[in-house]
């Protein structure tokens, strides 16, 4: 079985601002694993903040995820956007990030970085919310 991540977005309101959760369900993963989520094909022109990351291991070798994101491809730690915490095998990681990705064509790439085996399936979820100011 070959490396797959299937992505659910859906859109909400909280307290007067669009909120994005883009749900991840990856099989077969390994360190190097990426998939993409593109915040702006759902609402466009908008500046968005991560505002939480939550990882669960459903299957695999994998004993911690560090998950780690950024505007290029391939995104380590030094040069991403965001590296997650996550020491645990089913655990979550509020942020409070200071950056802020614009919708607008924008597309950030992901990886969850098991610490072990190629064979490990994860559901992430990520939770943007639209920001007030650049």
């Amino acid at each position: 079985m070959a490396y797959a991540a299937v992505k659910t977005y859906t859109e909400h309101t909280v307290n007067g601002r669009r909120c994005l959760l883009v749900t991840v369900a990856e099989t077969e993963g390994a360190a190097a694993s990426e998939y993409t989520i593109d915040l702006g094909k759902y609402i466009p022109t908008t500046l968005w903040r991560l505002v939480r990351v939550k990882l669960v291991k459903t299957a695999g070798s994998l004993a911690t995820m560090a998950p780690v994101f950024g505007t290029a491809t391939n995104p380590a730690t030094g040069t991403a956007d965001y590296v997650g915490g996550i020491s645990a095998a089913a655990s979550h990681d509020s942020t409070n990030s200071s950056d802020g990705w614009t919708g607008d064509g924008n597309t950030l790439y992901c990886r969850t970085v098991p610490n072990a085996g190629a064979d490990n399936s994860v559901t992430s979820r990520w939770y943007f919310m639209e920001a007030w100011q650049a």
